[in-house]
């Protein structure tokens, strides 16, 4: 070996460990952004939750609150009265009515327009997109107002039954329904198994019911949760039609009690946010990747 190629390749030792540093110069600054972001996101949401755990379930004031008595004073017993309570859990049967029938109606409607569209005319999924966002243009108490207004006279007994949310709860669930079984049916390729299957004789039924819904279990999952998420949590419609939904109950529980009020409304956050991860896990485990500008 001669001195030519030792410095040869010594050089390109020296070049490619010069590369390396380079690249380690250029995405370490990222990655402690993205890090700091992520622990700054998480503060966000941990410290008001733990602020809230330690006054639902800690019964010590905060002007007395030293280290030495920083676990003194826990006790559940809040949470199992407000669970406890008639009103909590006429409350809760009544959103879990919703939530079932909310589901229904949203899948009803939108299930076989996204299948047909997707199948049919891809190039109007922009457009239904567009549509599946309208409600959210309207603020909810100028929807609220208007159909009271349109329906009190013709139909009474509708705005008088719980089961006039259904509605509301199923349009503003509309964008998070579309965009997860959208995304479900692209995952699948199910034009091109309507294509195979209308080939082999197959019926539009027998697609839809026997092909296409059992291979989008998962974005058919993703939407009942969202929708169950979000008439769990929802306030404003429940409140302008005078409903008692779990919210609405929580708050005026909270008046009377406030630590378990919290406590509830802290399970009931908890739980929720552990059935959406559950269903992100799902999803991910499908090949569907979860963005926060949709599914």
């Amino acid at each position: 070996m001669t001195i030519e190629d030792v410095a040869a390749r010594r050089g390109v030792a020296l070049s490619t460990g010069g590369t390396r540093h380079a690249r380690w110069r250029s995405v370490r600054p990222a990655s402690v952004v993205k890090s700091a972001f992520i622990g700054m996101v998480a503060l966000y949401f941990i410290v008001p939750m733990l602020a809230m755990a330690r006054f639902a379930f800690q019964n010590v004031p905060m002007a007395l609150l030293t280290p030495e008595k920083l676990f003194d004073g826990w006790s559940f017993s809040g949470l199992w009265t407000a669970l406890s309570d008639p009103g909590i859990i006429s409350a809760t049967k009544t959103s879990v009515l919703l939530v079932a029938f909310a589901i229904a109606l949203n899948l009803a409607l939108l299930l076989p327009l996204a299948i047909i569209t997707e199948v049919h005319n891809p190039r109007l999924r922009p457009v239904l997109s567009a549509v599946t966002l309208l409600p959210w243009v309207i603020p909810p108490i100028a929807l609220v107002v208007g159909v009271a207004a349109t329906f009190r006279a013709a139909v009474p007994w509708f705005l008088a039954s719980d089961f006039s949310l259904v509605p509301f709860y199923a349009l503003w669930a509309m964008p998070f329904t579309y965009r997860a079984l959208d995304a479900g049916l692209q995952a699948i390729n199910a034009r091109t198994l309507y294509e195979a299957a209308r080939t082999m004789g197959a019926s539009l039924t027998t697609i839809i019911v026997r092909v296409i819904i059992p291979n989008i279990g998962a974005a058919i999952a993703a939407a009942s949760a969202l929708t169950a998420a979000m008439v769990l949590g929802e306030f404003a419609f429940a409140s302008l039609l005078l409903k008692t939904t779990l919210p609405t109950e929580m708050v005026n529980y909270q008046r009377g009690d406030p630590r378990g009020g919290l406590a509830l409304a802290l399970i009931v956050m908890i739980l929720t946010a552990l059935a959406l991860g559950l269903v992100v896990r799902s999803l991910r485990r499908r090949g569907l990747t979860v963005q926060t500008a949709g599914i």
